[in-house]
């Protein structure tokens, strides 16, 4: 099973997402853009993962979740790792002023490595995917018309994630929730 952790977003703002990348997309670039019915902020990727491990990921994450309360993000504004002149993915902003998000991320990450799981090497960069370029060819006309385009910001209620199982096809990954973990 190919899974992840993720906190799902409301659909008013999968919708406010989908509006605000809709311009880019006739642009001369070749990027794959998230469908908005598929954007999330992912916790913790996992990838293939044998099913029998499925009750270990269940405690490690009720556990994480069990220590913490619910909190408020605040999504704005727009960027591009590594950056806007030679983007690789465009993203929108997370502000996480009550370190929640980052308190739940780095416990279920350290929770996940207590049951053979490779904990991040990385520090969470907290945002949500937009699109991933897929070719530098054309992408300069992108790249500025992203660097004049900011999301307002919008405030999100966090209270639960999920385990979910993401399922490639031709057509894009079709996501599965498989466990919700309330705060």
């Amino acid at each position: 099973m190919r899974l992840f952790f993720a906190v799902k977003l409301p659909e008013d703002l999968k919708s406010a997402l989908g509006d605000f990348i809709m311009p880019f997309r006739g642009l001369p670039a070749r990027v794959k853009w998230v469908e908005p019915r598929n954007m999330h902020l992912t916790l913790k990727f996992l990838g293939e993962t044998d099913r029998e491990q499925l009750d270990e990921l269940k405690a490690a994450a009720t556990e994480a979740a069990g220590g913490a309360s619910p909190f408020e993000l605040n999504i704005y504004g727009s960027g591009a790792f590594p950056n806007l002149r030679r983007p690789r993915v465009f993203w929108v902003g997370i502000d996480d002023l009550q370190k929640g998000l980052q308190n739940l991320q780095k416990t279920l990450d350290y929770n996940l490595g207590q049951i053979g799981f490779e904990t991040e090497s990385k520090k969470f960069s907290p945002h949500l995917t937009l699109g991933r370029v897929k070719e530098r060819g054309e992408i300069g006309q992108l790249g500025e018309a992203f660097s004049r385009a900011v999301f307002p910001p919008v405030k999100v209620a966090v209270s639960e994630f999920f385990l979910i199982e993401s399922k490639l096809r031709p057509t894009g990954p079709v996501y599965t929730d498989l466990i919700r973990f309330p705060l």
